[in-house]
């Protein structure tokens, strides 16, 4: 019995136990607004970045002001830190860092971001009226001299013009594009309008116009920097240039500029602030389309294009939830102080209302409710009160804030004091507020009001629990100070003796409280955000209609290029190409065609089907004789110039081996009629009679000569008119159909090939480019043929009959020849335009695709893929050099000593030209003879 009774009881204890436990944990809950498990409240963090001093104290005011007030999104609540960028291209780069979370940019600046740096935009900002955009204008000075013989905006041609900065969408695209449709702005650079626009303008400032992104191959003029006045190193025609800005741009036109490119909403915004104050905007006007004038205001009649007000935006890599969030916390951010005090300009003087008085319970970490009150300093009961112009309106019996004419110091009335005195202060000499708070002998301090302070003095955030009747006591007109701290030993009621008084934060005022500039962080002129859907969360979606003129600045009077390849993997990376180009928006468009030889290139080139190829100089010569095309732009390798050494290697352990006599030796060639492979090899040895030349065939006399070759070609008719050869193909490595093709499909092809040749397939010697054996050996490729050869495994054959070690080929070789050059239509189909455009394309793609490494997730010009090598390009090129315009024909590209050296292997070597001589020549004597005839009578 007595132990079922100690059960018993043991079950009593155990249910009021849980019973307790239940009840706790039922009242723990609504502190917390839901079980502790279910939520729990988590801080989010924002890294804002800002772009200049101001920008990072107006931050930094921010982020204090959203600490105290601990804005929520649903659990969650905020927190901002702050990093200083120098410009807003560092902010795009640390955002695809993710380094930072949020900036806000111009929408032109909104496509660079999108473009190449992944960014996303996910919130738009708001005007007036919900006004998503703004427009663009061109703002002259009234009856200026200089702009008297302007009455179109051709006329601009010369004159010195003031951009926001390049890129810029108002400040840059839409002028430069306007002026490209309608005003003769030349195309003079197909991927870089500030060269077109160097040539239209005289000397003016666009601030940016020589950074690398504007400037990526180095060649820009100062011409658009001319009359920028940074001073600093770094400092001028950059974005911390007097002249960078609308800001700045307005400067720039009061000071020197005759043509200013400006936001509708510049002008009234900056004489209307502190700096320009004094100049009357009346003496500006703007400058329309079809060249007439018109005043300020009258900007809907008179502007160049619509822009969509500037965006805030983060990195693609955000969640979807998180973007959300971001958006929530900026309308919230707006909502609570975006409509406080006064703005930074007088350019919107209305009634800006109150904002959430967020009169809601909240709690804290311990689960108590927090007393949550604000005060808001907007109009209540009348629209009619003092404003800062000094208008003054009728009093209203019911505004709280009207004054009165008998009082001298303009203070506010006390609506609770019926006798207007100041309870701690009898005299009231400072000529602060009267104690709002005051009622009787009562005072609540848990009864104040914090909506009745002095709305024209910049208020403060009032602490709740504290009773301090003079909350703007001390405050600085021009109120510098973001957080004021004030301790009254005077006045401690109920023994607080920590008193601490915060200022109004505005989050759209700029000037004069962070200094003179406007538009921190945000436009003056915002009201709010718009979420941006997520069709709208990519630059496109949220520039719709303004891409096109983005585009439309980089238009090219040349639509494409087709570039003509020869082999599948060479049209793998031609695509590549392609694909990385449009990347970069390079124009013209690149395309690939494929042809199954370097003579079908030649044919497809002639009759327009593609346009450029990339030739060895044994096939330069063939498309110049043949088929009228021009080399123009060539190869660089390690010497500096476009050209490369001619050598034969062998290994170092056949000593029997010798350049002077190679008869029933295994030999290794590039192709056939090339350069290096062939030409020059064969022409050394017939020219010094070690091989008999069977009356130019070199073919047969190279067939007799050695006993087992690989001469990649040497069985097509294209390239051997006469007898087939068989044993001239006997090294080759090429399946199938592949087999001593004249491409990189044959794994003997080219100088790698070659050497591929000497090292795995039986060879004696190989006729390479000097750089072959450097690349290839020593641990230099990673293929399982070349990773055990070693650059000391293999020597030079000297003409003298003598070795030499791989780097002496400057000593022993065979002859110098011309780099692998891009070829196009050149004879009665020559179009500069075209070559230019061409030249500018590949210029721009080495600077940007130009790096010898590569990966996965980039490309390289002169890189390929293993197992292959020298695709389109050859790997060892360092550059592109353009071929100037007198040196374009293919034997004055390719020289005499080519030349001379290709009659040797060739009879029929500059047959057309000889041909054609021929007939000058009797033509020009049978015209002598008659008109000697004719003058004889």
């Amino acid at each position: 019995m007595k132990c079922i009774n100690r059960t018993y009881v043991f079950i009593f204890v155990l249910i009021i136990h849980i019973t307790v436990t239940v009840i706790n944990c039922q009242r723990y809950r609504p502190a917390h607004g839901g079980s502790e498990y279910s939520h729990r409240n988590v801080k989010e963090k924002i890294i804002w970045c800002t772009v200049s001093v101001e920008e990072q104290q107006k931050c930094l005011n921010f982020a204090m002001a959203v600490e105290r007030d601990r804005i929520r999104v649903g659990y969650d609540y905020f927190e901002v830190e702050c990093k200083q960028a120098f410009n807003k291209d560092e902010c795009m780069m640390l955002l695809d860092e993710e380094k930072v979370s949020l900036t806000s940019l111009d929408a032109g600046q909104v496509f660079v971001g999108g473009r190449y740096h992944s960014l996303v935009p996910i919130a738009q900002q708001v005007a007036d009226g919900n006004m998503k955009h703004y427009y663009a204008v061109a703002v002259v000075k009234a009856g200026a001299d200089n702009m008297r013989d302007v009455h179109n905006i051709r006329q601009l041609r010369g004159k010195r013009a003031c951009f926001a900065g390049v890129g810029t969408m108002a400040g840059w695209v839409i002028p430069i594009y306007t002026l490209m449709r309608e005003g003769g702005l030349e195309i003079i650079d197909c991927n870089n309008h500030v060269k077109s626009a160097t040539e239209f303008f005289g000397p003016s400032c666009a601030v940016n116009s020589l950074t690398d992104k504007y400037n990526p191959i180095g060649d820009n003029s100062d011409k658009l920097c001319r009359i920028c006045t940074g001073k600093v190193p770094g400092g001028k025609c950059t974005d911390s240039d007097p002249y960078a800005g609308f800001e700045g741009a307005f400067r720039c036109l009061l000071e020197t500029g005759d043509v200013a490119f400006l936001k509708h909403t510049t002008v009234e915004e900056l004489t209307s602030g502190i700096e320009f104050g004094a100049v009357a905007k009346d003496i500006f006007e703007l400058l329309c389309r079809d060249g007439s004038r018109r005043p300020i205001h009258d900007y809907q009649n008179c502007n160049w294009g619509d822009v969509p007000l500037d965006a805030v935006v983060t990195t693609s890599a955000t969640p979807p939830e998180t973007r959300k969030k971001y958006q929530k916390f900026l309308q919230k951010a707006a909502e609570i102080y975006g409509l406080q005090g006064n703005g930074s300009h007088g350019y919107d003087n209305r009634d800006r209302g109150g904002y959430d008085d967020r009169n809601r319970d909240e709690y804290d970490q311990y689960g108590n409710r927090i007393r949550y009150r604000r005060q808001t300093f907007g109009d209540f009961g009348s629209q009619n009160n003092n404003n800062r112009y000094g208008g003054t309106g009728q009093s209203d019996r019911f505004d709280q804030y009207s004054r009165s004419n008998t009082d001298p110091q303009n203070r506010d009335r006390d609506p609770y004091n019926q006798d207007d005195r100041d309870r701690f202060n009898q005299d009231n000499r400072d000529g602060y507020n009267r104690d709002p708070y005051f009622q009787g002998d009562n005072r609540d301090s848990f009864n104040r009001d914090p909506y009745v302070v002095n709305r024209d003095r910049y208020g403060v955030n009032i602490d709740p629990y504290n009773s301090d009747p003079n909350p703007n006591r001390d405050r600085d007109p021009l109120y510098h100070d973001n957080r004021v701290n004030y301790t009254f030993n005077s006045f401690t009621p109920y023994n607080r003796t920590n008193v601490t008084y915060y200022e109004v934060f505005n989050l759209f005022e700029s000037s004069p409280k962070y200094g003179i500039h406007g538009n921190l962080l945000f436009q003056d002129v915002t009201r709010n955000f718009v979420a941006l859907s997520e069709n709208q969360q990519t630059f496109s979606g949220f520039l719709g209609d303004s891409l096109h003129i983005i585009l439309g600045v980089r238009q090219c009077p040349v639509n494409h290029m087709t570039l003509c390849v020869t082999s599948d993997p060479e049209l793998e990376k031609c695509i590549k190409m392609r694909t990385a180009l449009k990347a970069q928006l390079l124009k013209p468009e690149m395309r690939c065609e494929k042809a199954h030889s370097q003579i079908n290139c030649m044919q497809k080139i002639r009759s327009r089907v593609a346009d450029v190829a990339v030739f060895d100089a044994s096939d330069v010569y063939t498309a110049g004789l043949n088929f009228d095309l021009v080399p123009f732009i060539s190869e660089i390798y390690n010497l500096g110039k476009p050209e490369y050494y001619v050598v034969a290697v062998a290994k170092e352990a056949d000593p029997s081996t010798e350049l002077t006599y190679l008869r029933g030796k295994y030999t290794c060639h590039g192709g056939i009629n090339t350069a290096a492979g062939w030409v020059y090899p064969l022409a050394y040895l017939i020219s010094n009679g070690w091989i008999r030349p069977y009356g130019c065939n070199s073919i047969r006399a190279a067939a007799e000569y050695f006993t087992k070759s690989c001469v990649p070609g040497a069985l097509s008719t294209e390239y051997n008119t006469g007898v087939p050869y068989d044993n001239l193909c006997d090294l080759c490595h090429g399946a199938s159909f592949r087999y001593c093709r004249r491409d990189a499909s044959e794994d003997y092809y080219g100088h790698t090939g070659a050497f591929r040749c000497l090292v795995e397939g039986g060879g004696h010697v190989a006729f390479v480019k000097h750089t072959t054996v450097l690349e290839n050996a020593g641990g230099h490729r990673r293929e399982w043929w070349s990773r055990d050869a070693l650059i000391d495994d293999f020597e030079l054959l000297c003409p003298d009959g003598t070795r030499a070690e791989i780097q002496d080929y400057r000593k022993c070789n065979l002859g110098v020849v011309k780099s692998n050059a891009i070829v196009t239509r050149g004879g009665y189909d020559y179009n500069e335009t075209e070559i230019n455009a061409f030249i500018n394309v590949f210029l721009y793609s080495q600077t940007f695709y130009g790096r010898k490494s590569a990966d996965e997730f980039s490309f390289s010009m002169f890189s390929s893929t293993p197992p292959f090598t020298d695709l389109i390009f050859q790997d060892s090129t360092q550059q592109l050099k353009i071929i100037e315009p007198n040196q374009r024909y293919y034997s004055t590209y390719l020289g005499n000593d080519y030349m001379r050296a290709r009659r040797i292997v060739d009879c029929h070597a500059g047959t057309n030209n000889v041909q054609f001589s021929a007939i000058n020549i009797l033509v020009s004597s049978i015209l002598t003879i008659i008109l000697s005839r004719y003058l004889s009578r």
